[in-house]
């Protein structure tokens, strides 16, 4: 084989061998799939409602029920304990029924601990309170996320130019109800009556 040959056969297999390398490093960056198989608990709630071999007593109170565009938000008050009395979770859960639900399994929830109430009443006040000012862009969207997947939103849209609202729940499937200001406002005033409701239990 010319020198030639044996520079062009060297520098292939350098380059193959980097390419390889490089592929492995982006897809460790890429996320995990969510799947149930290896489902981690992220809260709270979610850990001690997973429990396996444990007799688990749940409690909720229904606090109220909103009406969206595509469907229906419900939030209950929750508490969850196991029968031995060495462990109680109280918090919130917010479970969505889509306008198309055929099924009770078509239900989706997320739950959210104590903890974070406080913390995602703040986020609310903040977000419905956003307008054109916060950014000089045409458009704007403003996010906040619990550690249990409830999320909300409020933006500009796209086709009309108004401002508006929505919510997000769901961990493998997630579920968007668009909303108005005010409907979120009712969130957040039945979030905050939950939380009265546990603090009734003290």
């Amino acid at each position: 084989m010319t020198p030639t040959r044996w520079l062009i056969f060297a520098a292939v297999m350098i380059a193959a061998s980097c390419g390889s390398c490089f592929a492995q490093t982006r897809w460790q960056r890429l996320p995990a799939p969510r799947d149930p198989q290896f489902y981690v608990p992220r809260n709270k709630l979610e850990e001690i409602d997973g429990r396996q071999e444990t007799v688990l007593v749940r409690g909720r109170t229904w606090v109220g029920s909103m009406r969206a565009t595509n469907g229906v938000a419900r939030v209950e008050a929750t508490e969850i304990h196991d029968a031995a009395g060495s462990s109680r979770v109280t918090g919130v859960v917010v479970t969505v029924t889509p306008a198309d639900q055929r099924e009770e399994s078509d239900q989706i929830r997320s739950m959210i601990d104590y903890e974070e109430i406080d913390a995602l009443v703040r986020a609310i006040d903040t977000a419905t309170k956003a307008s054109d000012t916060i950014t000089k862009l045409s458009h704007f969207e403003v996010r906040y996320r619990t550690r249990g997947d409830f999320e909300i939103l409020v933006f500009r849209q796209l086709s009309s130019g108004s401002i508006a609202a929505a919510i997000e729940v769901g961990f493998y499937d997630r579920t968007r109800l668009l909303m108005s200001i005010d409907d979120l406002i009712k969130i957040r005033w039945m979030i905050v009556q939950a939380k009265e409701k546990i603090d009734e239990m003290k």
